[in-house]
């Protein structure tokens, strides 16, 4: 004889919900905006991360390594190797204020239950009007009688005069670089917090009731996030400093590059 089917029960979702990860993390990154503040976080941990690239530049340079690109680029890899770090430590401290995570109205009861969490920036010369002028030796002295009779010279001297002008231009890529970089990452800080608590929780095993799709650890979500950012700022950094130190060879530091004019 065949048993009546307990319509109620099938009603109540006995089986489990798909839940793919990008709609944990639409739903994480919604709740960290409303409960949160993501982006001022982010930017505490970007100012940490240039301070200890700053600080590894410093080291460096006490060190003995004098060429400025690569020294640039040294930096900013401890910087990033500091960022991940950083990331690391705010999801071990952050990651308990979220473990009731949203599941979209799925059933959420493993999301309740607590669980070990492991994460796995021309002046001219003259006495005005004179009876006595003498034009052909005004002519000579003047800049346009020097650019007739000598014009390499001149050119050279405008040349000389253009050299600090390239020296402001590279000093200003390079802090544009490091301020759009970080500026982005800040910007993202939502979604990459997101993406890595999301991560980390489904490695944690709070998703267990739920059928969660394309888990990854969450090591991944940050380097596709920021891996960008600092490779584009490490060869921005490497560009400048090799201009500048071309400028000015026997500088070791920004500062004794603009001391040099």
């Amino acid at each position: 004889m065949r048993k009546p089917v307990n319509r109620s029960r099938a009603r109540s979702g006995s089986t489990p919900r798909t839940l793919t990860r990008a709609m944990a993390v639409r739903n994480m990154r919604a709740r960290l905006l409303r409960e949160g503040f993501p982006r001022i976080q982010m930017f505490i941990l970007v100012s940490l991360t240039a301070a200890a690239g700053f600080g590894a530049s410093v080291a460096l340079l006490a060190a003995g390594l004098d060429t400025m690109a690569l020294r640039y680029v040294l930096s900013v890899g401890v910087a990033y190797v500091v960022f991940l770090l950083l990331l690391w430590l705010w999801l071990h401290t952050s990651a308990a204020d979220y473990l009731d995570v949203p599941t979209s109205g799925g059933t959420g009861e493993a999301a309740h239950q607590p669980a070990e969490f492991t994460g796995g920036g021309g002046g001219f010369d003259g006495g005005g009007a004179s009876a006595n002028v003498d034009f052909g030796a005004s002519t000579s002295e003047s800049g346009i009688g020097a650019f007739a009779e000598k014009p390499l010279e001149a050119i050279g001297q405008a040349e000389d005069a253009a050299l600090p002008l390239a020296v402001l231009l590279l000093v200003l890529a390079l802090v544009l670089g490091i301020a759009l970089s970080s500026l982005f990452v800040i910007w993202s800080a939502p979604l990459l917090f997101a993406e890595i608590l999301v991560d980390a929780l489904l490695a944690a095993g709070l998703y267990r009731r739920l059928r969660v799709l394309d888990q990854r650890h969450w090591m991944v979500a940050a380097l596709r996030h920021s891996a960008l950012p600092f490779l584009l700022t490490a060869l921005v950094a490497a560009g400048a400093g090799w201009g500048m130190q071309q400028y000015a060879p026997a500088a070791v530091s920004l500062g004794q590059v603009l001391s040099s004019r």
